[in-house]
């Protein structure tokens, strides 16, 4: 497992140990980790276990990483261990489709995800 993932996996299992079951939290992934096999393949199944993933944000490259790292954002709750997956449905909003920030030139604002945030908080309303 190359560093990034490991890293990534550390960190994911730090933030479930400190939240509290029924509580809400939002994390920063890059895409590799997501979708690929292997570590990220295993990190994606502890969290559809041990949480209920409900939506995924998915940022353009180079917003928080190196230029060509596609970033995720994940919304999701905590839960009890339980024997099915809590994870039934994920709302994923593209915002990475032919968007470009560069954190010089052309940076990403608020009303850049204005429609995200409406339809999120409908959805959760």
């Amino acid at each position: 497992m190359d560093n990034h993932k490991q890293q990534a996996a550390q960190l994911f299992q730090h933030i479930h140990t400190l939240l509290w079951t029924g509580k809400q939290a939002a994390v920063a992934l890059s895409g590799n980790v997501l979708f690929e096999g292997g570590a990220g393949e295993t990190i994606r199944k502890k969290l559809l276990e041990i949480t209920d993933l409900h939506t995924i944000l998915r940022l353009p490259t180079g917003i928080f990483y190196a230029n060509s790292v596609k970033t995720n954002l994940l919304f999701f709750e905590a839960k009890s261990v339980a024997k099915e997956p809590w994870t039934k449905e994920v709302w994923i909003y593209d915002y990475h489709t032919n968007v470009n920030h560069t954190l010089k030139k052309n940076p990403m604002k608020y009303s850049n995800l204005e429609n995200f945030i409406n339809c999120y908080s409908l959805e959760n309303s």
